[in-house]
């Protein structure tokens, strides 16, 4: 498990899709004015509203994937795959590669998100007025930090069913996309009280979720966990054809 998550750690596409987030999250933020000194916690309230920028709803689906999501049919088509399992299970190898897959999505958006963060620290913080870090407003961004790549890791789970069920590399990458999309649409042009498929409101939480945003918290854990268990699914019977 551990040796596939290494794997795709050291995959060049887990460092361009980092770079793909990053850089989404960098144009979609609103940069002040530095001729007079900034307001104490811009460096955080910067970040906190390009998490709602289009840049960021379009790169979410497209780096979520991009990892490892088609390292399955990668690993089919070439050949590895018959050279592998003979050194394992299938249980084995279903689980270390369902476990990178969920990681994959996961990781790209939190360590993005806290790359930028720790940019803006440095490059803002001197410029604001002096004064202490606003733990809440930091404690809220690293909730939402984490809440992006639960959604990662759903899409990126997401992809790989797709690319498995229709055994084609476009469909890892187009279905989850044009799903991000159609629930973004869905909400603003015609249910726009109807918060459970807007992905935007998974991240920012302004609704009403209940204590502590219990009720989110739950619904992206059990989204990720029907992911998980279609992308086991889907695998274990891939691999019973081989």
């Amino acid at each position: 498990m551990w040796g596939e998550t290494k794997r795709m750690l050291f995959n060049k596409n887990f460092l361009a899709a980092w770079l793909i987030a990053c850089i989404s999250i960098a144009i979609g933020q609103t940069y002040p004015s530095l001729k007079k000194a900034l307001a104490c916690g811009t460096f955080i309230s910067i970040l906190e509203g390009s998490l709602k920028s289009q840049a960021v709803s379009f790169a979410i689906p497209v780096a979520a994937v991009l990892p490892w999501s088609d390292s399955i049919l990668q690993e089919y088509k070439s050949g590895f795959l018959k050279e592998i399992l003979p050194r394992t299970t299938r249980r084995q190898y279903v689980e270390g590669k369902v476990f990178s897959i969920m990681m994959s999505g996961f990781m790209v958006w939190t360590l993005a998100i806290l790359t930028v963060l720790f940019i803006n620290f440095i490059v803002f913080y001197p410029l604001e007025i002096q004064g202490a870090i606003q733990k809440e407003a930091l404690l809220d961004l690293l909730m939402k930090a984490f809440r992006t790549g639960l959604i990662g890791s759903i899409i990126s789970t997401f992809g790989g069913s797709c690319g498995i069920l229709w055994d084609s590399a476009y469909m890892v990458y187009g279905i989850p996309f044009v799903s991000f999309y159609f629930g973004i649409i869905l909400h603003d042009r015609y249910f726009k009280n109807q918060i459970w498929f807007y992905p935007v409101e998974w991240i920012l939480a302004d609704k009403n979720w209940g204590p502590d945003k219990i009720g989110l918290w739950l619904f992206l854990l059990l989204f990720l966990l029907v992911m998980l268990g279609i992308l086991g699914g889907v695998l274990y019977g891939r691999l019973e054809e081989i």
